[in-house]
């Protein structure tokens, strides 16, 4: 399920945020399909700046999770950005396999970044289901960042689907 335009030709290199935060993740809200909807894996466009000539890789943990509409914890994955984000140099889609989830109601999924990896966000048209979740007070804020040395925030799409069937 896409939550973004999905053109991903309109993500750009000023097109990526990290919060660098261990408490607030890039969130995006989903509607599964049916009421028997099974959440299979999440991808999210991203990459940890890791380039091809470099010698030593940065290793840092980052954590995915899966809520329900009431923001209560479903499913939770944590390990190292390596295996999942190192594109050597470009951005690409990681693909987080879950264990079969069944899905009833609305759901969220909400990536922790922790700075070692940079999200793909698109400029929103308005209308959006992206946001900051802010861990230790279960609270849900719109997406909204700067963007080019703009003045004040602008809603965004983070760039995080769903697949299930």
């Amino acid at each position: 399920m896409i939550q973004d335009s999905g053109n991903d030709t309109a993500v750009n290199v000023a097109g990526w945020y990290s919060s660098g935060l261990l408490t607030y993740a890039e969130a995006v809200k989903f509607e599964p399909p049916g009421s028997s909807w099974t959440l299979d894996a999440v991808q999210i466009l991203g990459w940890d700046e890791i380039y091809e000539n470099e010698t030593e890789l940065n290793e840092q943990i980052i954590c995915m999770e899966i809520r329900d509409e009431n923001l209560n914890l479903l499913y939770r994955f944590t390990d190292s950005q390596l295996p999942y984000f190192t594109f050597l140099g470009m951005p690409g889609f990681a693909v987080i396999e879950v264990p079969s989830l069944p899905i009833n109601g609305d759901f969220y999924v909400c990536f922790y970044d922790r700075g070692a990896v940079e999200v793909g966000l698109e400029l929103s048209d308005g209308v959006s289901n992206s946001y900051f979740f802010d861990l230790p007070n279960k609270k849900l804020e719109p997406a909204e960042v700067g963007i080019n040395a703009t003045e004040g925030l602008l809603p965004v799409n983070w760039i995080i689907r769903a697949v299930g069937h």
